[in-house]
């Protein structure tokens, strides 16, 4: 087909930039430089500015009672973190009367806003809410357009979540009492700071030294072991201190150690308000980290199934899916878990790129793959996606994927397009051996699905029986004999 033509067919049948109704809002818990209505003011209109500039979108200001009437939503959310002096700023966009589309959620911090004349954290605050628009509009634009042209969201190019956190700091704990001396000291051995840690527990709600020296423990003590005891001794504070809950937070997106992965991810299962959308980012984020433990990353991605359809999903999942880190037990995770809590129509954008793309190099990897094809191909009531119904042709000629191949054309001869081309590759596939036999099933499905190719797949089986060199192979099936199968069947057939 013409380009020129295929892209004027388009904007020909292009309707309006879908509607999106917004909201904004801010809070603190006790310090407050300036007013919140005064912020909302401000951090709306830095955020608005790069979101409407590409003109993907209709903007509408409502209520919260009318913020779902739209097409989509928009939750322009705002937070002063007291003891740390620092604010935060939360885009959240999502479904309305329209569910096609992904979630996504954008976070950004400001510098320490503490000591600085109102001029310099009025600007500060402008320049996180600009930055997070300017992030959540690149991920928007080219979807938003997708549903304006009325075609397939465009698949997942190298994903990342779309996330900048602020800095996260801790105070030095005041050594005036001898717990904390010790716990801090990792001279002392792991009895003694264990006994340390057990000291101060009942300390933390109300002594800050006591919770500043278990975070400091969370974030820098040697033992994996001794970090879970701080993290479940910091449990209770947790449940309500906002400035415990983000360094908790901070320190599971750095940790290394399967258990202490575990641990703060419980903990932070009982975070609430915006700590709740941080807390799911953060989970998110450690299933698309390449460095993310293997066992670590598989109980998150259990908690988030649990979870559903979450702000940056399908992000999280298509990174994951894409990483390049060789422990398939997480990508397996992905495919198995997340990828299906993925709505079955978004699927196929998530996973395109990796079945694109993969390298297959044992049974993990071959195992991810193939609960990812499963993932996304479809039946009668959620048809398969052309793109993945034509890439299943077009990825069955990959040698790298081994054994795969044989799924992939098992899945082709009932999705693959019944097309002259399909036709061709599948010929064009078959004069390979080892994958000889399912090529030339497919063929023959193929021609089921469109009668009208029978000649011309005769003409190319017999082609194909002139031109092979398949070998005798004992103990295995013969290749000439399931082509003339095929051909019989055919002929046959009115």
């Amino acid at each position: 087909m013409n380009p020129t033509w295929w892209l004027l067919s388009l904007a020909i049948g292009a309707g309006e930039p879908p509607l999106v109704h917004y909201v904004t809002k801010a809070e603190t818990r006790s310090w407050e430089p300036i007013a919140l209505a005064e912020i909302e003011k401000m951090i709306e209109q830095a955020a608005l500015q790069p979101l409407t500039a590409p003109g993907s979108m209709r903007l509408v200001k409502t209520g919260f009672g009318e913020l779902k009437s739209g097409a989509y939503t928009l939750v322009i959310n705002g937070r002063f973190v007291e003891e740390a002096e620092l604010f935060s700023v939360y885009l959240t966009f999502g479904p309305g009367n329209n569910a096609d589309l992904p979630s996504f959620y954008v976070a950004e911090t400001t510098k320490a806003l503490g000591r600085q004349s109102r001029a310099e954290m009025e600007s500060r605050i402008r320049a996180a809410a600009t930055s997070a628009g300017k992030r959540l509009a690149e991920v928007l634009a080219p979807r938003l357009e997708s549903v304006r042209l009325q075609v397939g969201a465009p698949p997942m190019d190298d994903p990342g979540l779309p996330l900048v956190w602020g800095p996260v700091e801790v105070a030095p704990p005041d050594r005036g009492m001898k717990a904390v001396r010790t716990l801090v000291d990792v001279k002392n051995d792991d009895n003694q700071r264990s006994a340390a840690v057990a000291e101060l527990t009942g300390q933390a709600f109300d002594q800050p030294a006591a919770r500043d020296a278990l975070l400091h423990c969370v974030l820098r003590d040697p033992s994996p072991r001794i970090r879970v005891d701080c993290v479940e001794a910091l449990t209770p504070v947790a449940r309500n201190h906002l400035p415990t809950q983000r360094v908790l937070l901070s320190a599971m997106r750095l940790e290394v150690a399967d258990e202490v992965v575990v641990a703060l991810a419980k903990v932070s299962q009982s975070f609430v308000g915006l700590s709740r959308l941080e807390t799911l980012a953060t989970w998110l984020e450690l299933v698309a980290a390449d460095a993310t433990p293997s066992r670590a990353a598989e109980s998150i991605a259990d908690l988030l199934r649990k979870e559903g359809d979450v702000p940056n999903l399908d992000l999280a999942v298509s990174a994951c899916l894409q990483q390049e880190a060789l422990a398939y037990g997480k990508k397996r995770s992905c495919a198995d878990t997340l990828l299906k809590a993925v709505p079955f129509p978004r699927r196929a954008a998530v996973a395109y790129r990796y079945l694109e793309r993969a390298e297959l190099v044992g049974t993990g990897a071959e195992q991810a793959y193939e609960a990812t094809l499963e993932a996304v191909i479809g039946d009668r009531k959620n048809p398969t996606d052309p793109r993945i119904a034509a890439l299943l042709v077009e990825v069955a000629g990959k040698r790298s994927l081994g054994r795969m191949r044989h799924k992939v054309l098992y899945h082709a001869r009932d999705h693959a397009p019944a097309t002259a081309a399909t036709l061709e590759k599948l010929l064009q596939i078959a004069q390979e051996q080892r994958v000889a036999e399912p090529a030339v099933r497919a063929v023959g499905e193929v021609v089921d699905r469109a009668p009208e190719l029978k000649e011309m797949a005769l003409g190319g089986l017999e082609q194909l029986k002139k031109k092979a060199r398949w070998l005798p192979q004992p103990s295995r099936s013969d290749p000439y004999r399931e082509l003339e199968e095929v051909k019989q069947r055919l002929s046959r057939a009115r």
